[in-house]
């Protein structure tokens, strides 16, 4: 069923937000406990230099975005960097406008707070977030490969 954008409006999350928010970021990271992300989400609903938007569809929040402020992020020549940490739109919301919506927020955000850039990162094979991504006009700056060997 096609949404129209009309239909959603893109605001700041608060605590009061909380279940929703932890809801999202739980199908994201469907691995870390709830407890520990309820506790991100209290800590970032208070600094003043980490800000999440939420798309809401009426009252329900169907998407979200995380940012932060980085000194300096791989790939980009400005300082501070606005940081995109988390992004995550309900299936039956993509591709229809959703995401971009919570990136401008975001990029309104940065450039309140002094930033030139807004970078970001994914998985390597993370196919479906590299295309969106890109979509939305970012760029690959690198690639990274992490190692480990047990001692």
């Amino acid at each position: 069923m096609e949404r129209g954008l009309d239909d959603i409006s893109i605001r700041c999350l608060r605590a009061a937000d909380a279940a929703g928010w932890v809801a999202q970021r739980h199908a994201l990271w469907p691995e870390v406990p709830i407890d520990q992300l309820e506790t991100e989400v209290a800590a970032i609903a208070d600094d003043p230099k980490q800000a999440a938007f939420g798309a809401f569809d009426k009252d329900k929040l169907v998407a979200f975005a995380e940012l932060s402020l980085h000194p300096h992020a791989i790939g980009c020549d400005t300082s501070p960097v606005a940081y995109l940490e988390a992004w995550r739109v309900d299936e039956a919301y993509r591709r229809q406008g959703v995401g971009a919506m919570l990136i401008a927020a975001g990029e309104a955000w940065g450039r309140g707070h002094g930033c030139g850039e807004l970078a970001s990162d994914t998985w390597i094979d993370n196919d479906v977030s590299d295309a969106a991504h890109r979509a939305l006009g970012f760029e690959e700056t690198d690639r990274l490969v992490h190692y480990r060997k047990r001692l």
